[in-house]
């Protein structure tokens, strides 16, 4: 028989007291009205000539029943990275991802900055393909690589 897991509910000031509500330095608040990233973030973004990032604070919607990040969530990050890390190397586009590979490394914790960058492997005229990290602080959470292809 499953084990029921009891999530600790925290207060608003308990919060506040667990994540910086403002933007890192150098990273700039973006928000997608009625989107999904809307619902999921609010993400956050490296400023434009920085090397790519994108990014979120961990809340406690963010878990799951172990009382980590869901892994669904941090796939959500590297998703959005991977188009952040192809439209700084050439311009923005539309696009859709094709393949997404993931391999989970260590437990995210809840109340923490939670960040996604990464290179540029190959790009071609309808194909990019990517390869990233996510990461809090030092600490490795998740490595990835996927496709993006062109639908413009």
């Amino acid at each position: 028989m499953a084990r029921a897991v009891t999530l600790k509910r925290r207060s608003m000031e308990e919060l506040e007291d667990l994540i910086e509500w403002k933007p890192p330095e150098g990273w700039v608040k973006r928000v997608w009205a009625d989107t999904f990233s809307a619902h999921a973030g609010p993400f956050y973004f490296r400023e434009r000539g920085a090397q790519s990032g994108v990014g979120f604070y961990s809340e406690p919607r963010h878990a799951n029943l172990g009382g980590v990040v869901h892994g669904g969530m941090l796939m959500t990050l590297a998703d959005m990275s991977m188009f952040d890390i192809c439209f700084r190397q050439t311009e923005e586009f539309k696009a859709v991802t094709v393949t997404m590979n993931a391999e989970f490394l260590k437990p995210a914790p809840i109340g923490a900055f939670i960040e996604a960058a990464g290179e540029v492997v190959r790009a071609g005229r309808s194909l990019s393909f990517v390869r990233g990290l996510v990461v809090t602080g030092e600490t490795p959470l998740l490595s990835f690589s996927g496709t993006l292809k062109r639908v413009d």
